[in-house]
């Protein structure tokens, strides 16, 4: 209750301060209205995260269809055994389930490892490509073998499903009008470094808040490639157009995951299960995570652009919403270029207010975390929030310079 009441003011606390320094609004009227468009979409986030409340269908606890677990895996031999084995052991009937693993022409030793599971449950289905074609093309050989499923689930050959996940997942689709679904994700190897700390709580805060805000209007945007559910009536009409799809004359071999749930929005709800759960491993070393970051913003670019088409026709909220996510962060480099750089050097002023919100917001997440979690590192949230401020803020206007490169970028 304590970390509640604190969340509580330094909520109010950041409100007060943009209200009472808005007489900066005649020196500097754009800036300051940023200020003040960000630090109410941030909060906005949580307090519609706050009222979503899955709201199941009466069947959903007998809805069993058949469903097929596709497990794309390309040079995982440290992970692949691990993920394979906590998809052999979910809690679904038997006679109902497929787990179909698809080795991208891995050049170590993925495959064997593959084959050592397969020798210890036949069960299991293994298609072996001869050649490295990417994370689409395995994804779409595994849904090609899985013939009889009705709901297709595609896993990281990185992450570890619980044994209950699969079957709660499953009960969103008794609804008709869904045609994906987002599982929560949860960082397995948050304890290495501070660098695994920081992402664990992004990740907690990316799929509680900013998941649950967008699952609200049935409009999630990203499902994850880590743990996701997909109806197959949903996803053959867009096969062979996500498969083939190119942006500025080059193919798309990045961002499959926002990429295929474009392709499902303008159709069907999309919701978030925060009772379905995996865990993932995420980089370790810094030039891996950056290099990963680079990726899911060049993906983040292209998808947003042709998501902004169609989020018109969705809740107003929802679209609002939507395209301040669009703005804002496209205007963040110019925005913090100017409060630590430009002020400081031409008016030797140093940016302690814009520090201060920066700071005031990152113990928020932290704190948030840490009413979720009872562990002593929940202020790694507050070094993220500054990480990103100082350091990944700069990898957009990058992104966008270099979004023709399709190269995967982070092997």
């Amino acid at each position: 209750m304590l970390v509640l009441m604190v969340l509580v003011a330094i909520a109010l606390i950041a409100c007060v301060l943009k209200i009472v320094t808005i007489e900066g609004f005649h020196r500097a009227q754009v800036w300051a209205a940023y200020s003040v468009m960000v630090t109410m979409f941030i909060l906005s986030r949580f307090g519609l995260a706050w009222f979503y409340r899955p709201r199941l269908r009466s069947n959903a606890a007998s809805y069993r269809p058949k469903v097929a677990i596709i497990v794309p895996a390309y040079n995982e031999q440290d992970e692949i055994t691990a993920t394979l084995a906590a998809c052999l052991s979910v809690d679904y009937p038997s006679d109902r389930l497929r787990v179909i693993v698809v080795d991208d022409r891995s050049t170590d030793a993925t495959l064997a490892r593959i084959r050592e599971v397969e020798a210890q449950n036949p069960e299991i289905t293994v298609i072996a490509a001869d050649a490295n074609r990417g994370k689409r093309y395995a994804i779409a050989a595994g849904i090609k073998a899985a013939e009889e499923a009705e709901i297709l689930i595609f896993i990281d050959s990185d992450s570890l499903v619980e044994r209950g996940a699969v079957g709660n997942l499953v009960q969103y689709f008794a609804d008709p009008r869904v045609g994906a679904v987002t599982g929560h994700t949860d960082v397995r190897n948050k304890d290495t470094n501070v660098l695994t700390r920081m992402q664990a709580v992004q990740y907690y805060v990316a799929f509680r808040v900013y998941k649950s805000a967008e699952a609200l209007f049935g409009s999630v945007t990203c499902c994850s490639g880590c743990f996701s559910g997909y109806r197959r009536s949903a996803l053959d009409p867009v096969m062979s157009a996500w498969l083939t799809q190119r942006f500025l004359g080059q193919p798309c071999t990045y961002g499959d995951d926002r990429s295929l749930t474009n392709f499902l929005l303008p159709h069907w709800r999309i919701v978030y299960a925060p009772n379905a759960r995996a865990v993932t491993t995420v980089p370790e070393r810094l030039r891996q995570f950056l290099r990963q970051q680079l990726r899911w913003k060049k993906s983040w670019a292209r998808e947003s652009l042709r998501a902004s088409r169609i989020m018109w026709r969705k809740h107003p909220i929802m679209a609002a919403s939507y395209y301040a996510s669009i703005a804002l962060p496209l205007a963040a480099p110019q925005v913090v270029f100017r409060a630590l750089v430009v002020r400081p050097h031409f008016t030797a002023a140093l940016p302690a207010w814009y520090l201060g919100g920066v700071l005031a917001m990152a113990l928020f997440y932290g704190l948030y975390y840490r009413l979720h979690h009872a562990e002593k590192n929940w202020y790694h949230g507050i070094f993220f929030t500054v990480f990103y401020t100082v350091i990944l803020i700069w990898q957009l206007p990058y992104a966008l310079a270099t979004i023709r490169d399709s190269r995967w970028g982070t092997r």
